[in-house]
């Protein structure tokens, strides 16, 4: 079976999709590295922890729901008011405990709670940060307006050894989807961080929700990305009215969430590695969506990637990217002596 390293979009409750698609594509491959942002992220977690046969039970059984773990005694029955309150002091709608429980427990009965349980075979504290570790998830750092590639930065930004880190902390904080789920503390030296103990973490979507570039580092096998949308043309893409401070805001969210990255994905050299679920019709904070709709979603993903599979070639995508996106060696313009 062909190696590669795989890359899974953020969209809340549309991970369904993202596990169809991975369920698909480890038929034909193996997964060396897997990076991913928010539900990107979870699944990636799943996935670096060898649960991928177990993904669609996973994510079709589990009930979303009980993620909504609001807070705030009595105004958790005040509607819509009750969750501005929550989002006014404690920056977010739901706490994420139960989220973060799930991920854990999850993690845990495949033996991986630590960064360190997550070693790629072979490798000690000679190998480089970035070839150490199986899992990358994406955050943002907004104590210091920065992203996040953890495991790979804590030794550096946060002062602390990946190998004793819990996993579950970096992918509870990468999907922090903001004013939905609180923000995540985790704890970095104070000679780093300027006196602090600590710093405030929400969705790494923010800054990239579509890290694809993450691997290009290799050379023999390829970077595959999954991304739940369809694949769309400039002319298709949706127009957000901005009339009021409220569809400001939101067009301001959605705007980080998304243009770093279209900058990648406008490129041919990424639509053609990437597999698109078609995941429209539903919505990623949608935390009641039914099994049947979960089960929908799955498949969706499923038959992205295997239409993805029937086409795709990594040797002439090499040959026709490689120079462009780090998989070969930039030749040299020819020198003539006079």
């Amino acid at each position: 079976m062909d190696a590669a390293d795989l890359v899974l979009e953020g969209g809340g409750v549309k991970g369904a999709g993202l596990a169809g698609a991975v369920a698909t594509l480890s038929e034909k491959y193996t997964f060396h590295r897997v990076a991913g942002t928010s539900a990107g992220a979870i699944v990636a977690s799943f996935v670096a922890a060898g649960l991928t046969s177990e993904l669609e039970s996973i994510m079709v059984s589990t009930d979303f729901s009980k993620f909504e773990d609001q807070g705030g005694g009595l105004l958790r029955y005040l509607g819509r008011i009750g969750q501005a309150q929550q989002v006014l002091f404690h920056q977010g709608v739901f706490k994420g405990e139960a989220l973060h429980t799930w991920i854990a427990d999850t993690l845990a009965k495949a033996g991986v709670r630590t960064w360190g349980d997550l070693r790629v075979d072979g490798t000690d504290s000679s190998t480089p940060m970035h070839e150490r570790y199986r899992l990358v998830v994406v955050v943002s750092d907004i104590s210091r307006g920065r992203m996040l590639q953890l495991p790979w930065d804590y030794p550096n930004l946060l002062g602390q050894d990946p190998d004793t880190m819990p996993v579950a902390d970096a992918v509870r904080a990468s999907a922090s989807i903001p004013f939905f789920f609180r923000p995540w503390n985790l704890p970095v030296r104070k000679d780093v961080a300027a006196g602090h103990d600590k710093i405030v973490l929400t969705d790494g979507g923010m800054l990239s929700n579509f890290p694809i570039a993450m691997f290009d580092d290799e050379t023999d096998h390829p970077t595959i990305g999954v991304k739940l949308s369809a694949r769309l043309s400039l002319q298709q893409y949706g127009w957000r009215p901005v009339t009021d401070p409220l569809s400001l805001g939101k067009a301001l969210i959605a705007t980080m969430a998304s243009a770093h990255d279209q900058v990648y994905v406008d490129k041919e050299s990424v639509c053609s590695r990437t597999v698109f679920v078609d995941t429209s019709g539903v919505s990623s904070t949608d935390f009641h969506l039914s099994n049947p709709t979960k089960q929908d979603l799955h498949d969706r993903g499923v038959a992205a990637a295997q239409k993805f599979l029937s086409t795709w070639d990594f040797s002439a995508w090499k040959q026709k990217y490689g120079q462009e996106t780090g998989y070969l060696p930039q030749i040299a313009p020819t020198t003539v002596s006079t």
